[in-house]
């Protein structure tokens, strides 16, 4: 099978991606599917990646993707799934690498990119996030429907000629797929709301999380929308999902901590797969339609 595939020095800028986008196009056209979305799972979220591997996926190391980042955080294995069978069309990131890690932007948005070049039409970004709405607990979902940051990551497309612009339409947070999502049975209580994303590596001070109540977040993690933005601005509809892990800090007498973190995600890993994986198939139907 011939598959379908964008050169990504031609009119992208994205020179950099060569080298692992021709070892992925052609483990891609091997394995004879043609992929449609691409997932990136957050943190303590990538058990997706392992059943869709378990059901005969192939899994590439990023390590073999020159350029590639591997992550250092723990709950981010750091490899790539090509589903197969019943999951072909999805190309499933396990793992991501943080602004506070010391990354550019460059690197951290270098699998959102490659994915872009290989000719998906929809990203799946994933997160763990403070909840920072009333009601929101730890085991909930937020579909993101708007975001907020202080980091100067605007021009993160890496393409000058798009510095600036803004319209973005309706790919980034599309709301037709939020609907997609909603239309998933689900165990889950899902929200909708807006993120933002703050630099870490520390958690956010009970006077920040006082400041983004008033900004009307509802959400609050240290990714995404680096990777979000360099998407849409390619073309792709972007749908984002936030697994509320923790109440934000100075919301409630709790600690935080990294590995409580992991275990809330942990403990609805099961139930997120299954709605997840239902969500890429329910938009891969109509993904060869037109952004808006």
């Amino acid at each position: 099978m011939t598959v379908s595939l964008m050169d990504p020095s031609a009119e992208c800028g994205d020179a950099d991606c060569v080298p692992a986008f021709r070892i992925l196009s052609r483990l891609i056209e091997a394995a004879g599917v043609q992929p449609q979305v691409a997932v990136i799972l957050g943190s303590g979220l990538g058990q997706a990646g392992d059943r869709v591997l378990f059901d005969g996926g192939i899994a590439v190391p990023y390590s073999d993707l020159p350029g590639m980042p591997s992550p250092a955080v723990a709950g981010h294995s750091g490899r790539l799934i090509i589903g197969t069978g019943a999951h072909a069309g999805i190309l499933l990131l396990q793992g991501r690498v943080h602004w506070y890690e010391g990354h550019s932007l460059s690197v951290m948005t270098f699998g959102t990119r490659l994915m872009a070049a290989i000719g998906v039409c929809t990203l799946v970004v994933s997160n763990a996030a403070g909840g920072v709405s009333p009601g929101f607990q730890p085991g909930h979902l937020m579909l993101i429907s708007g975001h907020w940051t202080l980091l100067n990551i605007q021009e993160c497309a890496l393409d000058q000629r798009l510095a600036g612009r803004s319209d973005l339409g309706d790919r980034l947070w599309n709301s037709r797929l939020r609907s997609a999502a909603f239309a998933v049975p689900t165990r889950l209580t899902l929200h909708e709301g807006c993120y933002a994303m703050m630099s870490g590596p520390n958690y956010e001070t009970p006077a920040e999380v006082r400041m983004l109540q008033r900004l009307q977040v509802d959400a609050v993690g240290m990714s995404t929308i680096p990777e979000a933005i360099a998407a849409a601005r390619r073309g792709l509809r972007v749908l984002g999902v936030s697994c509320i892990t923790n109440v934000a800090s100075g919301l409630s007498d709790a600690v935080l901590d990294h590995a409580d973190v992991s275990e809330t995600a942990a403990s609805i890993e099961a139930e997120f797969t299954t709605w997840l994986l239902r969500v890429c198939g329910r938009i891969m139907t109509d993904c060869a339609e037109p952004a808006e």
